[in-house]
């Protein structure tokens, strides 16, 4: 445990929280638990202290109601349980079956969100389900304290007779009374009880009239209460019968104390527990009233407090309002905000301002804080608050006085630092992780009390000490003197409480690095105290102490100038901050409503190009099955005029695949992955015509063929494997090689003359066909070399050209490429040609160019 005297924790108002505390305790069991707490500086105690004051502060926000109701102490009760055939009271079980009964549920509750509660878990792991206890309670006392009728085979009997004979009396009394009543004889009309029996009220002259016993007779005498003689046997076996009740009542509450005896140690350990938390649930809620957080154990030696705000200063609170009942937690009223930050090296800390600034809040503040925190509460500051673990906590607050003891203030305050020094010889460490022990020293108003001189070299002398021994030290004081001496010591650091220049008035808020001044004087004048006191006061201190005071206050006015403008910089910051997110936030989502835009552009195109592929690919079939008929030409071309949408581009030259305009890009087109036939380049000889398939060797390149079965016939202008690609009416279609036979060359086709020169073929066609891109020639290049193809291919553009075509297909072979790129940038030069690129896999690839006039 924390080294901490008594009168310390009171000083520091830590006796005020516990006392808070406590007023929201449903149990005496978790008052006395929260009475017993104190400040650790064990760290694991501490941290497990944390977690659980963490869960349960996250349990009472989100309103996940914990099944804890009030509870009654037990522990009286489980003493006289103790001795064998001893017997508790009804109401005794009922409280002991609430601790049973709310363990088992309190278990079940933390064990079903353990990943939510883990610590809390843990924690409720030793609590004992007794459903044996809960049964045997339940199954003799009702929820209202009455031993039930079924507690026992023998009560139920018992009480089944008795029930049977008061029924019997009262129907015997009934009629007595019915003549009674007749005859005038009765003082009243109700039979009444008298010594445990069942009698009438008789005027007491006419009491020999009806034969039995007279049990008692009223004050004045008029009346007697008698037993008719008719009834007295059936009274007899009622109380003979009550007494039997009574008997087995007891047999039955001695054999249930014997359950309870059994079970004792466990009911005990149990409402131990409840009480325990009871009072850590009371350290959450009052946690959760001042919106605490749970502050960091720092290793690193460092004190962080952001935004710390004393409780003491503005708790509201009354201790009727129970957690069962209103359910409010802990109120706080404005308290302005200490930020206090010590280094590792930084040992002490002078504070020094102005009267009833907050110089002694401040300092109590962090003493607070610290045993809040080594006591499992979370603090009421900001996140990113903590401290280092603390061993010894020694609080001077010069107010000791003691008639009894013969001590005036100082001599209180220098019996404190006696029993300071005494408290422990080793060293002490900052931040400490294991070994020596840390400390920290708290002293309010240093100095004072006696002579100013003797008293700051005390306490210069008391404070040097203790640095060496490394602890830790926060003192206020209004002494010039010790504000120089932590200026000069390495590991102290001045510190002040603001004061408003202008406004005559303290701010209450906290500076590192720089001294205050008292401001006696301006606060004086405040009040007002005349000019000319304060002037002649002025005149005595002597202008050293003048000017030193005035450089203080001007570098106090300088800094709250710079601490305003930097928040002012900050607030720009951060609008400026918001601002680039927004404007970030706004191109993100404009340019992702670009790419959907686009991406639908691009699917809505590519459907347009599919559709039309597949129109092409219908209207070819069409016309090959027509035998390429020109009545079937026509047909297609007004199929493909028809299909065309407004606004869609029309079917390109070529029916299976528009034409990419290479030349415009200026790229080269990339040759393909089936590069092995391949053309004749500059060098290598002439090869000869493709291999005839065995099957098929009547047909070869060059060959007019016509199509087994029909009458469509055109010329093979190049083989692959089985298959034989022909130009049928300026129309570039496959066939199977066994499906062709050779044919006679005509001179015309469908009436146009056909024209040779050189190696290609052109078929003249009608102004008409020109109009709708239907016309093609082939121009085969294979085996020539560079120069010659070029000078082809000029001469067949020309003439294709002049003829009105739109079209013209250029076979050059695969191979390295070379003769097709001399090709393309000859291409690339004519200014006619519109476009060029390489043939679709099924019409050469790589080894084919299609030309565009």
């Amino acid at each position: 445990m924390i080294t901490i005297p008594e009168s310390s924790l009171e000083k520091l108002g830590f006796e005020s929280i516990r006392a808070i505390t406590q007023a929201h305790c449903t149990s005496e069991m978790g008052e006395e638990w929260l009475q017993a707490l104190a400040p650790s500086s064990d760290r694991d105690v501490v941290l497990t202290r944390l977690s659980r004051t963490s869960e349960l502060m996250s349990q009472y926000r989100f309103a996940d109601p914990l099944p804890l109701p009030p509870l009654a102490d037990t522990r009286d009760a489980m003493k006289r349980a103790r001795p064998e055939g001893s017997m508790l009271d009804p109401d005794s079980f009922l409280r002991l079956f609430q601790i049973a009964h709310s363990s088992r549920r309190i278990r079940q509750y933390f064990s079903q969100r353990e990943d939510a509660f883990p610590s809390m878990a843990k924690w409720s792991e030793p609590l004992v389900p007794l459903k044996a206890v809960e049964d045997a309670i339940l199954a003799v006392i009702t929820d209202t304290g009455l031993i039930r009728d079924n507690a026992s085979p023998e009560l139920q009997q018992i009480r089944k007779s008795l029930q049977s004979r008061r029924n019997d009396l009262r129907t015997a009394l009934a009629r007595i009374l019915r003549q009674a009543s007749k005859d005038g004889i009765l003082s009243e009309n109700e039979p009444t009880i008298r010594g445990g029996r069942m009698v009438l009220a008789i005027r007491a002259e006419h009491k020999r009239r009806i034969s039995g016993f007279i049990h008692d007779t009223s004050a004045t005498g008029h009346t007697v209460y008698l037993e008719p003689a008719d009834v007295l046997h059936i009274n007899n076996d009622i109380r003979q019968l009550e007494q039997d009740e009574l008997r087995e009542i007891e047999r039955i509450l001695r054999n249930l104390t014997s359950v309870i005896r059994e079970h004792r140690i466990p009911l005990e350990r149990n409402g131990l527990l409840l009480g325990e938390l009871d009072g850590m649930r009371s350290v959450s809620i009052v946690s959760c009233g001042w919106n605490g957080v749970i502050a960091d154990l720092r290793k690193d030696g460092k004190i962080v407090l952001m935004g710390a705000r004393n409780p003491i200063l503005g708790i509201v609170v009354s201790r009727e309002s129970k957690v069962g009942e209103a359910h409010s937690p802990l109120t706080t009223t404005q308290v302005v905000p200490l930020n206090l930050e010590l280094g590792r090296t930084e040992q002490g800390l002078i504070i020094t301002g102005p009267n009833a600034g907050g110089k002694s809040v401040a300092l109590k503040t962090v003493g607070l804080c610290v045993l809040l925190t080594q006591s499992g509460f979370a603090i009421p500051a900001d996140e990113g608050s903590g401290m280092p673990l603390i061993d010894v906590l020694s609080v001077d607050m010069g107010d000791d006085q003691s008639i009894e003891n013969d001590l005036s203030t100082f001599s209180s305050r220098l019996a404190w630092i006696r029993d300071t020094l005494n408290v422990d010889s080793r060293p002490y460490t900052v931040g400490r992780e294991e070994g020596p022990r840390s400390t920290l020293i708290l002293i309010d108003e240093a100095a004072s009390g006696t002579d100013p001189e003797e008293g700051v070299a005390l306490y210069q002398a008391l404070m040097e000490t203790l640095l060496e021994r490394g602890a830790r030290l926060i003192v206020t004081t209004h002494h010039g003197a010790l504000k120089v001496f932590a200026h000069n010591h390495p590991g102290m650091v001045n510190g002040s409480m603001e004061f408003d220049r202008e406004g005559m008035s303290p701010t209450y808020r906290f500076r590192k690095g720089i001294p205050g001044s008292s401001y006696a004087f301006e606060i004086a004048q405040r009040i007002g105290v005349p000019t000319s006191l304060t002037q002649k006061a002025r005149a005595l201190i002597g202008d050293n102490r003048n000017t030193l005071e005035g450089l203080i206050a001007d570098l106090e006015t300088a800094t709250k100038a710079a601490s305003d403008h930097e928040k002012d910089l900050a607030t720009q910051l951060k609008t400026a901050n918001r601002l680039i997110s927004e404007y970030k936030e706004k191109l993100q989502t404009m340019t992702h409503e670009r790419d959907k835009i686009r991406e639908k552009a691009l699917i809505e195109a590519k459907s347009i190009m599919m559709e039309a592929n597949r129109t092409v690919e219908r209207v070819v079939e069409e016309i090959r099955v027509a035998n390429a008929s020109k009545e079937a030409i026509k047909k297609a071309r007004k199929e493909l005029r028809d299909g065309a949408e407004p606004g869609e581009p029309t079917p390109g030259p070529s029916l299976l695949d528009p034409p990419t305009d290479l030349a415009r890009r200026g790229e080269e087109p990339t040759p393909g992955l089936n590069d092995s036939h391949d053309g004749a380049e500059p060098g290598e000889p002439t090869p000869g015509p493709s291999l005839p398939d065995p099957k098929t060797d009547r047909a070869r390149r060059g060959d007019w063929v016509r199509l087994r079965g029909t009458e469509t016939t055109g010329e093979i202008v190049e083989i692959s494997g089985k298959n034989a690609f022909l130009m049928v009416n300026g129309m570039k279609m496959r066939a199977k090689l066994d499906s062709l036979d050779v044919d006679r060359r005509p001179n015309t086709v469908d009436g146009k003359k056909i024209k040779s020169s050189s190696g290609w073929t052109l078929i003249n066609s009608d102004p008409d066909d020109t109009a709708h891109g239907l016309r093609s020639t082939v121009l085969d290049l294979r085996g020539m070399r560079g120069e010659e193809a070029v000078a082809e291919v000029e001469r067949f553009v020309d003439q294709g050209f002049a003829a009105g075509l739109q079209l013209l297909e250029i076979i050059h072979g695969k191979g390295d490429g070379i003769l097709r790129k001399r090709i393309h940038e000859y291409l690339r030069q004519r200014k006619d040609v519109s476009s060029f690129r390489l043939a679709p896999w099924e019409q050469g690839g790589p080894g084919v160019t299609l030309v565009g006039g």
